[in-house]
C-alpha cells in the first residue's frame, strides 16, 4: 500500500489517495494482456481517497472508494482508528464498504509515489512482490512451459525485459486510438521480440510514463540486447503522433525472480508517426578500443 496527493478542485485543499498492490486478480485483465499493458501480472488499484484540508485533516464526506465495476463511491462504512474498513469483494480487486469479516489486516501507507513514475514503480522499490508475483503464476499454472515468445502465452517471467516509457499521444483525445509497443533485437537474431506480440490491442495506450514487458528466448541476459524499439501501434488509425520521451527503467529477473540492475535509460523526444511508425530508443555503448 501507498498514498499520494492529487489535485482538488477546492483551493487549499488536496485529495489523499491510496493505492494496493495486489499478487494477481483472477477477473478483468487476462494475463498475457497484464504482461503486454501493464509489464506485470500484479493487480495495482485505488482503494480509498478523501480531501485533506490546508491543515492537513479530512474533510468529513468526502470520502470515496473504488466499488465493483470501477465505480468511484461515497464512502458509507465504518472506520476503525479513523481507517476507513473495507473489504476485497470482487475477483478483480475492487472494494466493498460493507466488511462482514472479522480478520483485519492494517498495511502501513507511508510509502509514496514519486512523481513522473509508473505506479510499478512501487514493486521495483519492494522488490519481494516480483518472486511473490511468480510465485503465484507458477502455482495457478498459468505459465507456458517451454516459455515461447512467438506465442502471446506468459512464460517463465525471467525471460521478459521489464521496461518502462514515456510517451504521449497528440492529439491527447487519440490516446486509446493509437498505443505504443516496444521492440527488442538480440546480437545474432534478426527477430523483432514485441511487447505486444503483435496485438495492437495489447499495446500501451495511455499517456505518461508505463511499464511494459517484452518476451526474450530462455537463458536472453542483458549483454545479449542490441537495441530496443518504440513502435507506433495503431488500434483505430486516427493519424495521431506519438512523443516518446523517455526510458526510466530496463531490466531483467534474477534467478530467485528479483529485479537486476537496470541497464538501459534514455531521454529525448523522438516523434511516430504514420509515415515513421518506429524509432531506436537504445542501444549499448560501443567502447572504442586503444
Amino acid at each position: 500500500m501507498w498514498h499520494e496527493f492529487l489535485p482538488s478542485t477546492t483551493p487549499g485543499h488536496r485529495v489523499l489517495q491510496y493505492s494496493v498492490i495486489w499478487s494477481n486478480e483472477d477477473g478483468g485483465t487476462d494475463t498475457p494482456a497484464l504482461m503486454s499493458r501493464w509489464g506485470r501480472t500484479t493487480d495495482i488499484e485505488w482503494v480509498y481517497r478523501t480531501e485533506i484540508d490546508a491543515h492537513g485533516r479530512s474533510v468529513p464526506g468526502t470520502g470515496v472508494y473504488q466499488a465493483p465495476d470501477h465505480q468511484t463511491l461515497p464512502f458509507a462504512g465504518s472506520y476503525e482508528g479513523g481507517r476507513p474498513l473495507l473489504e476485497t469483494c470482487t475477483s478483480n480487486n475492487n472494494m466493498c464498504d460493507r466488511v462482514d469479516d472479522p480478520m483485519r489486516f492494517s498495511l502501513s501507507p507511508e510509502q509514496t509515489l514519486p512523481a513522473g513514475q509508473p505506479r510499478e514503480h512501487m514493486m521495483d522499490v519492494n522488490a519481494w512482490t516480483y518472486p511473490v508475483m511468480a510465485q503465484e503464476m507458477i502455482r495457478e499454472g498459468k505459465i507456458e512451459s517451454p516459455g515461447d515468445p512467438s506465442t502471446v502465452e506468459v512464460g517463465d517471467q525471467r525471460n521478459y525485459l521489464c521496461i518502462a516509457v514515456a510517451h504521449s499521444a497528440v492529439p491527447a483525445a487519440d490516446t486509446g486510438s493509437v498505443g505504443l509497443s516496444i521492440g527488442v533485437r538480440l546480437r545474432g537474431d534478426d527477430t523483432l521480440y514485441r511487447s505486444d506480440h503483435g496485438v495492437p490491442t495489447s499495446s500501451v495506450n495511455r499517456d505518461g510514463t508505463a511499464a511494459t514487458t517484452v518476451e526474450l528466448p530462455p537463458g536472453t541476459a542483458a549483454g545479449d540486447i542490441a537495441e530496443i524499439t518504440a513502435l507506433r501501434t495503431p488500434v483505430t488509425e486516427t493519424g495521431a503522433a506519438l512523443h516518446v520521451t523517455a526510458v526510466t527503467r530496463a531490466f531483467l529477473l534474477g534467478r530467485d525472480y528479483l529485479p537486476q540492475a537496470s541497464f538501459a535509460g534514455w531521454n529525448g523526444d523522438i516523434t511516430l508517426t504514420p509515415a515513421a511508425p518506429s524509432a531506436v530508443l537504445w542501444k549499448p555503448v560501443v567502447k572504442q578500443q586503444g
